[in-house]
């Protein structure tokens, strides 16, 4: 017998030990021929691992419909609606619930409950799925077995509570999706200040509400300079590095630890509030506008604004304007945006109060993200501790 460290004050009975076999009804998945085109001509969802958000246990993406014939034809089967389908390979701790009946890959395991809750189950399952893994450290298994989930010992409260529970951490998701689905809004609503903005179809006016002059033209090279030049770090001192791998896609954010580049090889100089770009892979839209200065990859550039402002820079390089510039790349394999064509091209630019507008305006935009992106990792975060703490 045991129960929980958090518990609604209505319940307090202990909750009873049994095993997760005793849940319900166990059954895999499989693969349909890909040759065989009519297999996947059908009305019948199918889908694999990578269709789950890892976030979410309602997010299932279908995309993807079999045919009978495929189902008689391979190893997978009809899962019934409200069952669990738990990633045991590739994905390995993804966790779903069904709102339909559907078929899955050989990397699911799916449980059909028998008679407890199938939303509190799907919960439970996300919180013991942790222990399978732990269960293969240090062997070369990157997943779980059945076996091993079947024998899991697990703890279950009466029916009543685990409706209370479901009920209050569906609730937890749905607040966790609402700020998702607003990051989202925002981040397409910068996206197209941007590009009104840039195409000058929105314009701002002076302080006093009349209208700035028209734009220059200039060739890129002389509105902004690429300053990306190798040198030895040890000329510099002890000075911060950014890899390719500390720029994050589409936040301007520089992640994880930044450590000296003092005994490694040659990097790029940058100065304190220069714009950064990843020119490998540039779709990849990493960039950033760091407040120290460092050195970096030689895989990212050091752009810094001569009739522009670094502010206005670092909005400019997230436009569609200079993503259509980028996408001139050299290279197959591992792409890489040219500065040699990038330096050529025009460019059109407002004067310098024209430009702080700009950058002003979407910087708060940036700044209502960064707020909701914070709320989101607050609300996963307090999520992980409930699910540790409201099951045994």
């Amino acid at each position: 017998m045991a129960t929980p460290k958090l518990r609604f004050k209505e319940f307090d009975g202990d909750w009873i030990n049994t095993k997760v076999k005793e849940l319900g009804e166990f059954s895999s998945g499989g693969t349909p021929s890909k040759d065989i085109h009519d297999y996947w001509n059908g009305n019948i969802p199918w889908i694999s691992s990578s269709d789950l958000n890892e976030e979410s246990i309602f997010d299932i993406r279908i995309n993807r419909f079999i045919s009978e014939d495929a189902i008689k034809n391979s190893a997978t089967k009809k899962i019934p609606k409200n069952s669990i389908l738990l990633v045991s390979r590739v994905g390995v701790g993804k966790v779903a619930l069904t709102n339909q009946e559907l078929c899955t890959s050989q990397d699911f395991t799916a449980l059909t409950p028998k008679k407890d809750y199938a939303l509190f189950i799907a919960y439970l399952m996300k919180n013991v799925t942790p222990r399978l893994l732990d269960l293969n450290q240090g062997t070369s298994i990157k997943g779980f077995v059945r076996e091993d989930l079947i024998s899991l010992p697990i703890s279950l409260p009466s029916k009543e509570e685990q409706t209370k529970i479901a009920s209050f951490l569906s609730a937890v998701d749905e607040k966790i999706s609402q700020l998702t689905q607003k990051h989202a809004l925002l981040s397409q609503y910068k996206q197209g200040m941007m590009q009104k903005l840039f195409s000058q179809q929105i314009r701002f006016k002076t302080d006093d509400g009349s209208e700035f002059g028209e734009w220059d033209i200039n060739i890129i090279r002389d509105v902004f300079t690429n300053k990306s030049k190798n040198f030895n770090p040890q000329n510099e001192g002890n000075l911060p590095c950014i890899e390719l791998e500390h720029l994050s896609q589409n936040t301007g954010k520089i992640l994880g630890t930044i450590e000296s580049c003092e005994q490694q090889s040659t990097k790029n100089l940058f100065e304190k509030n220069s714009v950064l770009f990843g020119k490998l892979r540039p779709y990849l839209r990493k960039f950033a506008k760091p407040k120290f200065k460092g050195v970096c990859s030689s895989e990212i550039w050091v752009l810094t604004g001569i009739k522009v402002s670094n502010d206005y820079l670092f909005q400019y390089i997230q436009s569609e304007q200079f993503s259509e510039l980028t996408n001139i790349q050299s290279g197959s394999k591992m792409p890489r945006a040219d500065w040699g064509v990038i330096s050529e091209a025009e460019i059109e630019y407002p004067c310098l109060a024209e430009q702080t507008k700009i950058s002003n305006f979407l910087s708060a935009i940036d700044q209502k993200i960064e707020v909701v992106a914070q709320q989101i990792e607050q609300a996963k975060t307090w999520k992980k501790g409930l699910l540790q703490q409201m099951f045994v």
